[in-house]
């Protein structure tokens, strides 16, 4: 008996799927559960020998394409930084030096640049399962401005080093922006290396301006007897400290909103099970929680550079952990700080944001609540409606003209 050509077919897929399904399974529990055993012990490197696992060959997205790379108007340079033993300690990291590195790029717009005079930078600091090219957009509204903008793929993200979306510490954010910006300054003519950083954050990119502004302030002025950046060697530029005259936020991950949070139970379970499968994912987290626009999920998922999937557990307890004790740093945090946050939010919590907002030191803060506006506070998807436009540039505008505020005194 002859077989139908459709159900052979039929049933060729269904294998091929199934030997996907089953492959996939094998290479997660193989990266869960024995590469870290045997990268510690010499025998494997990271990925198959991309540290990367991938995602530094993937193709950037069209609006990352469009906004910069196409764009003739925009310079670009793009950088990758080795991370050193001292920065792996301090970020709780196991991983080698010869294996972790922060990739970032540099945008600017020449004739905005010279136009605008102030000569300062903004980093761009991305979300959880996001990477520095997704806030494009946003970046070349500063570069228009006439801002350098540094757009940062932090670890485990984007074309930086890592298994994606796994952060054993959030102290390793702080570390991996600490030494993009010593990066960037020792690239930077001598004349340039005092000027003004801006860091601006969305979601766990506000957490980390935050904490990076708290465990590096900025240190007094040459005129108060401060290190002169513009008269260092080489080897002193290994020490400078970058020069944070602002930060921005946007629906900051300072508190988690009920609607994200995991169950107690599973917490518990987390706990227990972290020391020997951390990598595992295991929460839902922020999933179909960041925005009432179905396309927002649907240009996530389509984007080939950002992580879909659950939260790993080890980066949740270190995600909790990293709230607790930034909560205790808040007051160390002196330098101008602009809070904007969503009252529609589910993903983080507004109150969280205005609790912190009064407990920050620096004598120049505001923190504006937006009604209306959900965790994604600037969204640019395509077809969206002119309202949905002013709504996003109503942010924008008022994040940059902090900025341009700040960058004159």
């Amino acid at each position: 008996m002859v077989e139908n050509k459709g159900d052979v077919d039929a049933y060729a897929s269904d294998s091929l799927n199934l030997a996907i399904t089953i492959s996939w399974y094998l290479i997660e529990a193989y990266r869960v559960f024995l590469e870290p055993i045997l990268c510690q012990l010499g025998l494997v490197t990271p990925g198959f020998g991309d540290p990367t696992y991938g995602r530094a060959s993937l193709p950037r997205s069209a609006d990352e394409q469009r906004y910069i790379y196409d764009n003739p108007r925009v310079t670009v340079e793009s950088r990758t930084i080795h991370l050193t033993e001292e920065a792996l300690r301090k970020g709780k990291s196991w991983d080698r030096p010869e294996y972790s590195f922060v990739a970032y790029s540099t945008w600017r717009i020449d004739e905005a640049w010279e136009r605008e005079k102030h000569k300062a930078s903004v980093v761009l600091l991305h979300g959880i399962n996001n990477y520095g090219g997704r806030a494009a957009g946003t970046g070349l509204h500063h570069c228009e401005a006439g801002f350098r903008v540094i757009a940062i793929d932090l670890p485990s993200f984007g074309r930086s080093s890592g298994l994606h979306s796994y952060i054993p510490s959030l102290k390793i954010l702080i570390e991996a922006t600490h030494s993009v910006l010593q990066d960037v300054i020792k690239h930077d003519p001598p004349h340039l290396r005092g000027n003004k950083f801006f860091l601006q954050g969305e979601s766990m990119g506000g957490f980390t301006a935050l904490y990076y502004a708290a465990l590096y302030p900025p240190l007094s002025p040459p005129s108060q007897g401060g290190p002169d950046p513009t008269k260092l060697t080489e080897i002193e530029l290994d020490s400078v400290r970058p020069n944070i005259a602002g930060i921005a936020c946007a629906a900051p991950m300072l508190a988690i909103s009920p609607h994200s949070r995991p169950s107690y139970v599973l917490e518990t379970i987390a706990r227990v099970i972290a020391f020997f499968a951390g990598r595992l994912p295991l929460a839902a987290g922020v999933k179909g929680n960041v925005s009432d626009d179905i396309r927002v999920e649907h240009e996530f998922h389509a984007d080939p550079q950002t992580y879909k999937g659950y939260i790993r557990i080890a980066t949740g307890l270190a995600i909790l952990l990293g709230l607790e004790e930034l909560q205790k740093l808040a007051p160390k945090i002196t330098v101008p700080v602009s809070f904007h946050h969503g009252k529609n939010d589910r993903a983080t919590s507004y109150l969280g944001t205005q609790a912190f907002c009064e407990r920050v030191s620096s004598p120049t803060k505001s923190c504006r609540i937006w009604d209306g506006y959900e965790h994604i506070m600037m969204k640019n998807v395509k077809g969206q409606s002119e309202e949905d436009n002013k709504k996003r540039m109503a942010v924008l505008d008022a994040i940059t003209d902090f900025f341009k505020e700040q960058a004159r005194s």
